[in-house]
């Protein structure tokens, strides 16, 4: 028998799922009376159909009714014996079932509740199947709209990876209610350790040193969300209580029931007249999103639109509050001071900044001039033109200090409107009715002083409390949820991970692996293009038979590491298959060619072929942020080591995708931030010519052997020469270049002939000396992967004096001594 499909249909009411004819098993006695409303068991049946659609559908398992005789023959292990879709799948988002969040919260106990807010409530939960500690956020309204916050959240958070985010473990549909499990953060939000008062707790302010770190990794976090993805996000309620801290105190920022994601049009910008600036699809919305005293001013007018400029505002005025140790809003200060941005701004017109500062933080446990660069920062992101307000790829640089000199000027804020004005309730008793009428959410009174906050296009009514925070989420005009009881039947939300695919599937695809689908060879296999169900674009990595113990080991290390990353600038794992013996790695693929082939074919010396100069040099600026991101924005560093430009996907656009990550090294992080080895193994494994001599020789992965790899890369792409060609006299492409900074020679001699002379001579001196400093010899002298990242920005005037130490012939020669003596012996060999 042959099954080609298997359907499940599913009826409108959960209550109504028939049982499948299993084998009869001993089922608990039902004891009568009143049916407790939680062991309703729709909720497991639906989370058993989700689990199993999400792992396995298309793959062979739905194949194997017929005959599971197969499916245990052809189940992979790696030489651990862990099967493969464990390995793979274990960081990704799954389906709970509600029993197991039920007991892991005993019961959604009120002791166990971490935090509330207008969504519903954060439980902490203990889970039963292996003791992980997880939050469990409950939604508790009910609604269509809901569902779409829901949904947003999920889909925006499910495929998220950066070590600055809440991770999200899975989620949960269980008759209307909604639940997402997130990591448990054991320091909770930055609003609850920020504002405690020592008097009331006992426990010390947050440190000058914590403050920075959560401020940077915030920013971090940010501008991921921002440029580093495929699909771009605007979180929309950046706040205090939105930020979480994990057991050291780094912020992972969470809560993305109002994101929004936009897609990318991105044109790459580049340094002439015909500048085109990125470009995105913005989403026109009226209804507003947020908290007060976070959000901006544009928000409040009519027909805004989300943008990025939004959640720049919200941070700055986080950056406020944790230098200032106060609430964005506090009435328990007097009148000129409740709204904390108009006092900043008033402190700064009267050269008084630092009277900003918290008092709580010990005298000479900060600098003056830092606390006031982290001021002058957030009052930069709080302008209210939003076109003057930073991005974020340039505060985290600045953070970093990695842009150095005078931060651009402050205007007077005299000029600027108030973000808030506040008057007496009895001046305005008549606006008041008004403006509460308009609002979504009730207004609570603490004592008999009333004050009316008004913004540029609204009026809002609060009252005297400590804090204030006024979810406008429902928009300015009051509109709450409909309250009609017809409900749509619930969504079944899925997340798309990637997933074991069966081999006639990707034989169709490929049609049968055919010579004229073959697009180039990739490290230890041959790479095929294709397309599942004449849709979706994919690569297929061929990597060779089961039998092969290292291949296996590849193959397997592949992919775990490439399913735990995700940045715009990594290809992206969709799958696997390991049927008939093979070994097959399947990729999303939008490519046009590898790099090695558009800077190494040198038959066709004019026409389109011709990589320009132009993407050359952004593809070297995204290579540089892939890098950064596994090296400094993951949850453990990645180290590649296997960055060549035969690993460099190229899509249409020429917007650039790192691969083979094989022999990719993860190294965790400790208490200190340093970083330890998971894998003891020093043998040598890489590409020769791109291998640095201290790896070499040591066979240790090192975030500075892969500076040297990139700094190889950067030169082929500046010279259009391999890393080694034993057709050319001198083989060593690093070699080559040491040479002519030795000898004096100009660096306009190494420039690809192929250019013709049109290329940017800036960009390309720039390029040139940054490949000489990456692959200096001596790993002290080589720049990091951020100071990298902000020197390709034009940051370069220190990088010009601090990096040009050059390296005698001698000490050269004595630290590459083992790639020159393998040079000797190839030759010796004949081989070319």
């Amino acid at each position: 028998m042959k099954v080609n499909r298997l359907c499940f249909i599913l009826p409108a009411d959960f209550n109504e799922i028939a049982p499948f004819d299993y084998p009869p098993v001993e089922k608990p006695v039902k004891k009568e009376g009143k049916k407790h409303p939680y062991r309703d068991c729709g909720a497991h049946f639906v989370g058993f159909i989700g689990d199993s659609l999400r792992r396995f559908y298309g793959s062979r398992c739905l194949l194997h009714c017929a005959n599971p005789r197969r499916q245990q023959s052809s189940v992979f292990h790696d030489l651990e014996g862990v099967q493969m879709s464990e390995k793979v799948g274990g960081d990704n988002p799954r389906i709970f079932s509600y029993a197991e969040l039920y007991i892991g919260s005993k019961g959604f106990c009120q002791d166990e509740i971490l935090g509330s807010g207008g969504f519903g409530r954060v439980y902490k939960a203990v889970l039963p199947s292996d003791g992980t500690v997880v939050a469990v956020k409950c939604l508790a309204e009910k609604g269509e709209r809901f569902e779409k916050t829901f949904a947003a959240e999920l889909v925006a958070v499910a495929h998220l990876r950066h070590r600055n985010l809440v991770r999200l473990r899975g989620w949960c549909v269980h008759e209307d209610q909604l639940l997402l499990v997130y990591d448990y953060m054991p320091n909770r939000s930055l609003d609850r350790v920020l504002f405690r008062r020592p008097e009331n707790t006992g426990a010390p302010p947050l440190n000058w040193d914590r403050r920075r770190k959560i401020v940077r990794g915030l920013a971090a976090a940010l501008f991921y969300l921002h440029e580093q993805l495929e699909t771009q996000i605007i979180h929309r309620d950046v706040k205090t209580s939105n930020v979480m801290l994990d057991s050291q105190y780094n912020a992972r920022l969470g809560d993305f029931g109002l994101a929004r994601w936009l897609e990318h049009e991105l044109e790459y910008q580049i340094r002439t007249p015909a500048t085109k600036r990125h470009q995105f699809r913005l989403v026109d919305t009226t209804r507003i999103g947020g908290t007060i005293g976070y959000l901006p001013p544009e928000s409040f007018q009519k027909r805004s639109v989300a943008t990025t400029k939004s959640d720049v505002f919200s941070f700055g005025v986080v950056v406020l509050e944790v230098v200032s140790g106060r609430r964005a809003v506090d009435l328990t200060f007097p009148d000129e001071q409740i709204i904390l941005l108009d006092w900043i701004r008033r402190l700064s017109d009267e050269d008084k900044l630092l009277q900003a500062g918290d008092s709580r933080l010990v005298d000479g446990s900060y600098k003056l001039a830092d606390m006031e660069r982290f001021l002058h920062i957030g009052l930069l992101c709080t302008l209210h033109n939003p076109l003057l307000r930073p991005n974020m790829k340039w505060v985290v640089e600045v953070l970093s200090g990695n842009i150095s000199g005078k931060l651009p000027t402050l205007p007077s804020f005299e000029s600027h409107p108030l973000y808030i004005s506040l008057s007496s309730s009895s001046n305005t008793s008549g606006s008041k009715s008004t403006a509460s009428s308009r609002l979504s959410t009730a207004t609570a009174t603490t004592s008999s002083v009333n004050i009316t906050v008004s913004f540029a296009s609204s009026d809002y009514v609060t009252a005297t409390e400590e804090t204030i925070y006024e979810t406008a989420e429902f928009g300015v005009n009051g509109s709450n949820l409909s309250t009609s009881s017809s409900r749509r039947p619930t969504n079944f939300f899925m997340v798309d991970t990637p997933r074991e695919m069966p081999f006639k599937e990707l034989i169709v695809a490929t049609d049968n692996f055919a010579e004229s689908r073959r697009v180039a060879e990739l490290d230890f296999g041959t790479a095929y293009q294709g397309f599942l169900d004449n849709r979706h674009h994919i690569l297929v990595k061929r990597l060779g038979m089961t039998k092969c113990p290292a291949l296996r080991t590849r193959f397997s290390s592949e992919l775990q590491n490439l399913a735990r990353l995700r940045h715009r600038n990594l290809v992206q794992l969709r799958g696997w298959c390991t049927e008939q013996g093979e070994m097959l790695v399947v990729y999303d693929y939008s490519a046009n060619q590898l790099l090695s082939h558009l800077l190494f074919h040198h038959n066709n010396i004019t026409g389109s072929s011709i990589l320009q100069w132009r993407h050359r040099y952004n593809i070297i600026k995204s290579l540089a942020s892939a890098i950064l991101y596994l090296h400094e924005e993951w949850d453990e560093q990645v180290i590649h080591r296997n960055i060549t430009s035969s690993a460099i996907i190229l899509d249409p656009d020429m917007n650039p995708r790192l691969s083979s990550f094989a022999l990719a090294e993860f190294l965790t992080r400790n208490d200190h931030g340093h970083h330890a080895a998971t894998n003891k193994n020093k043998s040598v494994r890489g590409i020769f010519g791109y291998m640095s001599p201290e790896y070499i020789e040591s066979g240790e992965a090192t975030a500075m052997a892969d500076v040297y790899s990139f700094g190889v890369v950067v030169l082929e792409v500046v010279s259009g020469y391999m890393a080694a060609d034993f057709r050319q006299p001198e083989v060593l492409l690093v070699k080559r270049v040491h040479n002519f900074e030795t000898r004096k020679r100009p660096f306009e001699e190494l420039v690809d002939i192929r250019l013709k002379e049109e290329y940017n001579t800036e960009e390309f001196l720039r390029l040139t000396k940054l490949g000489i400093a990456c692959t200096r010899s001596d790993p002290k002298l080589r720049p990091t992967i951020r100071q990298i990242v902000s020197i390709l920005d034009g940051n370069d005037k220190s990088f010009m004096e601090e990096w040009q130490r050059k390296e005698g012939s001698e000490e050269w020669k004595e630290r590459n001594a083992c790639s020159l003596s393998l040079v000797r012996r190839i030759h010796a060999l004949g081989l070319h």
